[in-house]
């Protein structure tokens, strides 16, 4: 009879994960919850590194052409329209006058590529666009978190 060295839970009254030790299942799941929150970096690389993966990004593929990958996919962009909807009115604007020729692509700001999509730095403003490719549009995006985290965290 297995007993947990966090709760003093016994085989009789918990469950536990075979080959783990003697962890109950509530109290190992708080282990592993716990020592991620305590290495916070190292898994958000572990995480991106894992999911660059090709092995990963051929899965992702595969199951985005499945019945069900498809249904998962129109519900995520129904939520995402949901929570933002003026960034939702913003790119149809955007997209209504590119359309109508009020608009006109230019190259990326940053790199000078014709591939470009448009970022709104003021959704309120939707027609004042920055032409970015879209590995620029990652970093510019990218770098505004960085900014948004160690304001978050030099705030008291």
């Amino acid at each position: 009879m297995r007993e947990c060295k966090e709760c003093g839970a016994t085989d009789e009254v918990a469950e536990f994960y075979a080959g783990i030790g003697n962890y109950c299942k509530p109290c190992w799941r708080a282990r592993v919850k716990r020592n991620r929150e305590n290495n916070v970096e190292y898994y958000r690389a572990y995480d991106r590194d894992r999911a660059d993966r090709p092995d990963r990004v051929l899965a992702r593929e595969q199951y985005r052409g499945t019945p069900r990958g498809k249904e998962r996919d129109a519900a995520g962009s129904a939520a995402w329209i949901k929570r933002n909807p003026q960034k939702r009115a913003a790119h149809i604007a955007t997209n209504n006058a590119i359309r109508d020729g009020r608009l006109i692509r230019g190259p990326c700001e940053v790199c000078g590529d014709t591939k470009v999509t448009a970022h709104h730095d003021d959704y309120n403003k939707p027609l004042i666009v920055r032409w970015l490719c879209r590995k620029c549009h990652a970093a510019h995006h990218k770098a505004e978190r960085e900014v948004e985290r160690s304001i978050a965290v030099s705030a008291p």
